[in-house]
């Protein structure tokens, strides 16, 4: 009794038997049909692809579909690989635009390459390890202010200061809570000077 392959069953006679040619004529059939296989794409090749010739033809052709992007791996794909390499060395592709997805302009690849933390002009910001970019001194009410800018023009509320625009405080009849006043100095006439709610007034009379 003839012994068989693992894979196909194919019969290998034992040495202690005649030689037959009809074991080696079914052997070749089998062999015949075995590389003339009928492909199925529909499965996906598994992690570990060892398989059948027609197991490993069928993975292959399920990954031509992944490429094309067709339903069956013999059509014809809508562009080929030799047509994008042509498109892309022509530099005949459309850029990007707010309304229109495209390729990347190379001013606009520039802007990108050159943005930096520093305050440069012209230069897209882009935050430091730290998170933080820089901006020059503000010269327009809508520019961004930077730290030395309000350093120099705010009163820091750790920092003794003198402030050098009238500061006035809120009026209101909150008597009893802790706030900033406004205290107003009558220095002449018989009539006190306009006060709101909450105002001090000191009258100053001179000898």
């Amino acid at each position: 009794m003839p012994k068989t392959t693992t894979n196909y069953a194919f019969k290998k006679p034992l040495y202690s038997e005649n030689a037959d040619v009809a074991v080696l004529n079914e052997n070749l059939d089998v062999l015949d049909e075995i590389l003339t296989p009928t492909i199925s794409a529909n499965t996906n090749p598994p992690s570990v692809a060892k398989g059948k010739v027609s197991d490993i033809l069928g993975w292959l052709a399920n990954r031509v579909k992944a490429i094309t992007g067709k339903s069956n791996w013999n059509t014809d794909p809508s562009v080929t690989l030799e047509d994008c390499k042509n498109h892309m060395q022509s530099g005949s592709h459309t850029n990007a635009t707010v309304a229109a997805a495209g390729f990347m302009s190379a001013s606009d690849k520039q802007k990108l390459d050159y943005a930096t933390n520093e305050s440069t002009a012209g230069r897209l910001m882009i935050r430091d390890s730290s998170g933080r970019a820089k901006v020059q001194t503000p010269s327009d009410s809508n520019d961004i202010a930077n730290k030395s800018y309000v350093d120099n023009n705010f009163v820091s509320k750790s920092n003794a200061t003198t402030m050098s625009a009238i500061l006035t405080a809120q009026s209101n009849t909150s008597y009893t809570t802790k706030q900033v006043r406004n205290i107003v100095i009558w220095t002449s006439g018989d009539t006190p000077p306009s006060t709101s709610n909450g105002d001090i007034v000191i009258r100053v009379f001179y000898i």
